[in-house]
């Protein structure tokens, strides 16, 4: 990171650190209305504007670490198989025979030389060619050159993978552009998949999302788990076109909550500013992850329906497999499982109160304006000639994101 860019973003995060006034300059943020968190026509679209036209994060190259691997992507009602090729390439597939639509694949992961159709064996290669057609003679006008797997949108960043449903989108470099610079001297690449975890939750997708998107929560509902390791008060927010965002915040001692206070799992290459405090990147629309020299967590939140989601967790650790460092993630895994619980707990009865009309308008602080942010987002796709009365929010955030 530029030098000057890490200075300046160590005044701001001591200013913010020392702020007992409302921010001057910054707006007042008006109140979100409480049934964009449940009103089925706004949430079809969501799926429509959103979900089916934005470069989504499904899974991570490690996952699919040799020719044949693939897993299947399954939410809101689509399948999906991510797999890599002989060439190592990593594509995206619809899980649909092109003979009569049976599911190819049935696993959830696996390796294969080719993907054949449990219903009629016909078999398509790791690319997606149509390569084998049982009594072919029967069919008087079959070409397999012409029927090929429907192929999805399918790039990688930084070894994440991403998909996209909308094959006129812009290449996933320029959507992920505003990032690019806050990781430039963190070895992401370097790292691999240690532990999946998710979890099923009745709430809506964003009710879950709007947790991980403020600290504001952190000393009450995390008082003994994770506050001891932040000072809260440092939180600083950078808004960045796209609706994505950077969070600062400044770690007490320098130690990691990841590292359980074991930091020699911290590599001895990190730049300063990752030991001694917490970068944390939401992607929209629906991604987060806070980066630590140790390992971390990237977090996405799938819609299930106006009042159901899922919250899929991968733990990102370095490229080691022995007895210590398979101990390591597991107590991990329980430590962050402990946090969750702290927050789940609470979503549904959130839920509860959108859906019954107990709250009507959500309120905002100051440091809940990536929250605002995001859903502006959101209308921006969705279009204002689209949103139903009563639901869009005013767009006033623009001036305040950083280019």
């Amino acid at each position: 990171m530029d030098q000057k860019i890490l200075e300046d973003m160590y005044a701001e995060v001591e200013s913010e650190f020392q702020r007992k006034t409302y921010p001057e300059g910054f707006p007042a943020l008006p109140d979100l209305p409480a049934a964009r968190y449940f009103d089925p026509d706004f949430y079809r679209l969501e799926m429509e504007h959103v979900f089916h036209k934005t470069w989504l994060c499904v899974g991570h190259a490690s996952q699919l670490p040799k020719a044949g691997a693939f897993r299947l992507f399954e939410q809101f009602d689509k399948s999906i198989i991510l797999s890599r090729g002989n060439d190592d390439t990593i594509r995206a597939f619809r899980n649909t025979c092109r003979h009569r639509g049976a599911a190819l694949v049935t696993e959830p992961e696996g390796v294969a030389k080719r993907f054949i159709c449990p219903y009629h064996a016909w078999g398509f290669s790791l690319e997606g060619e149509l390569k084998s057609v049982p009594e072919a003679h029967n069919f008087a006008c079959l070409d397999k050159a012409e029927k090929p797997l429907f192929q999805i949108r399918c790039e990688t960043w930084h070894g994440f993978i991403f998909i996209n449903f909308d094959q006129q989108a812009a290449p996933l470099a320029d959507f992920l552009g505003p990032l690019n610079t806050q990781i430039d001297d963190f070895p992401i690449d370097d790292m691999v998949v240690k532990r999946v975890l998710d979890v099923e939750i009745d709430c809506n997708w964003k009710t879950a999302y709007d947790n991980f998107l403020e600290i504001y929560h952190v000393n009450t509902v995390h008082a003994k788990t994770l506050s001891p390791y932040l000072e809260s008060k440092s939180f600083t927010v950078s808004l960045f076109e796209g609706g994505h965002a950077r969070f600062v915040t400044r770690k007490r001692g320098g130690q990691s909550f990841f590292s359980a206070g074991h930091d020699e799992a911290t590599p001895d290459d990190f730049t300063t500013r990752f030991k001694d405090h917490v970068f944390a990147l939401p992607c929209f629309p629906n991604s987060f992850t806070a980066l630590d020299p140790v390992g971390f967590n990237w977090q996405t939140f799938w819609p299930k329906g106006p009042n159901k989601m899922v919250m899929s967790n991968m733990f990102m650790g370095w490229k080691r497999d022995d007895e210590e460092d398979r101990a390591f993630w597991e107590t991990m895994l329980q430590n962050q499982k402990t946090v969750l619980a702290e927050d789940i707990g609470l979503f549904p009865t959130i839920q509860r109160s959108y859906r019954e009309g107990d709250i009507r308008d959500v309120m905002l602080s100051v440091q809940e304006q990536f929250l605002y942010w995001y859903n502006e987002e959101i209308d921006r796709r969705i279009g204002a000639e689209n949103l139903p009365a009563g639901m869009a929010i005013p767009q006033i955030l623009g001036p305040h994101i950083r280019t």
